[in-house]
């Protein structure tokens, strides 16, 4: 695409009243009135000949596999213009379609007929960026002509959630699998697959005390167990109106997701399947439960495909659907909320039928105006009003919480930031204790 620059515009733009005056006061000298727009436009097409075409102009981009939630990704443009030797200016901007922000168009400079110019994006969002084409544009020697070129791209890239940061406390973690310098061993706890029988010492559970063989061997003996593996656990992601509710300056199911990658990153380390579904006021997706480190790829990409949406979630249809895909029992982390006490009815009706034949946990946050309003001084009507609610709100769903907990399900209410800790916590209680 080829355009007069500023320069050009503005001589032209003075031309037009100057051959105006010169007309109207020399009428007979009409031809000089021509003079200054045609040396505009010979210079332009001076200029225009001796710029380089757009076609000529050749731009690559190596285009990432994966973008993280507010991490910058910086990218490098290669440019080439064969024949070309004089130094040319240039500037160059991405053209990225999605939950993205784009740079602003940065400059480079072409020696030698290369050059290279470095670009960063960043997230926004989950989702999925289309890298659509790079604009590359200069101008002529005079400054006359300006060019534009376009490479069309048509790379695309899946922006998952930064995890990277919680890898370090998930290694710290599972280094404990085996001493340094020594062969790992298996992990005992309090599982339900025997391993072996030791000498009763203080601070052991008195149920796991083998008297038969205390008898024989007329001391102590207390059964250890080893912590079962390859049990199966879903993450389920409400991806609902509720969910979109930005706290911390982060919506509610991005934390959550957070939160369900760090433990789907310790089970699938640990020798547990993992798989993981969405769903709001329809069944949005299945992703069938998967081993080996390897399969967090897969968990990670999947959780990206969960878009936000503003629809109200139907518990008793998506929850049926979820365990009618689930063959065997299962440990099923679902992320959601509540928003008054006819959706906790609806909600705590599912967990009960889920949770006759699973494992269920229940993982919430709260919000933090609620807890705010109720607990500010009531400084007018208004104030005292908006209190009188919040309380109103808060008092519902501890009494939602408590039903939940009541029917045997795993309750974690508590602020986003923590949900992480405290929902691995809780996944190590079970396992330990063998109630999978």
């Amino acid at each position: 695409m080829i355009v007069p620059a500023p320069k050009c515009a503005f001589i032209l733009a003075c031309a037009v009243p100057v051959a105006a005056v010169v007309l109207s006061v020399y009428p007979a000298v009409f031809i000089a009135a021509l003079y200054l727009p045609a040396l505009a436009l010979a210079l332009f097409l001076y200029d225009l000949a001796k710029s380089p075409s757009a076609g000529s102009l050749e731009a690559a981009l190596a285009p990432p596999k994966l973008l993280y939630v507010g991490s910058p990704e910086p990218l490098r443009v290669s440019l080439s213009l064969p024949g070309r030797e004089a130094p040319l200016q240039v500037k160059v901007l991405l053209e990225a379609l999605g939950p993205v922000k784009e740079s602003l168009s940065a400059t480079a400079v072409i020696e030698g007929g290369e050059g290279t110019c470095d670009l960063e994006l960043v997230p926004l969002a989950r989702g999925r960026a289309a890298l659509a084409a790079v604009w590359v544009s200069w101008r002529g020697p005079l400054g006359f002509v300006e060019t534009t070129s376009r490479t069309p791209l048509g790379h695309e890239a899946e922006i998952v959630q930064d995890v990277r940061r919680v890898h370090s406390e998930a290694l710290a973690f599972l280094a404990r699998e085996g001493a340094a310098g020594a062969t790992s061993r298996p992990r005992r706890g309090e599982g339900s697959e025997f391993e072996n029988l030791s000498e009763y010492s203080k601070g052991m559970d008195n149920r796991f005390i083998d008297w038969k063989r205390s008898a024989r061997h007329r001391k102590l003996l207390a059964k250890e167990f080893r912590m079962e593996r390859n049990s199966r656990i879903i993450l389920g992601f409400d991806t609902g109106r509720l969910m979109s509710e930005q706290i911390g300056g982060m919506p509610r199911l991005d934390h959550f997701v957070r939160a369900g990658l760090l433990l789907g990153w310790i089970s699938l380390k640990s020798g547990d399947l993992v798989g993981s579904c969405g769903f709001d006021s329809v069944f949005r997706g299945f992703l069938a439960p998967g081993r080996a480190p390897s399969f967090f790829l897969k968990l990670q990409r999947f959780t990206a495909t969960l878009s936000y949406r503003a629809d109200e979630t139907n518990f008793t249809l998506c929850l049926t659907e979820l365990a009618s895909r689930l063959r065997h029992r299962s440990l099923v982390v679902l992320f959601t909320e509540f928003g008054d006490s006819a959706g906790a009815s609806l909600l705590t009706d599912c967990l009960e039928l889920l949770s006759r034949r699973h494992m269920v946990i229940f993982v919430s946050a709260p919000d933090p105006a609620a807890a705010r309003l109720a607990s500010s001084p009531p400084r007018d009507f208004r104030a005292m009003a908006e209190a009188v609610i919040a309380e109103g709100l808060n008092r519902d769903r501890a009494v939602a919480l408590e039903r939940v907990s009541r029917m045997g399900v795993h309750s974690l209410d508590l602020p986003p930031h923590l949900a992480g800790t405290a929902l691995i916590n809780r996944y190590l209680m079970i396992k330990q204790r063998g109630m999978l």
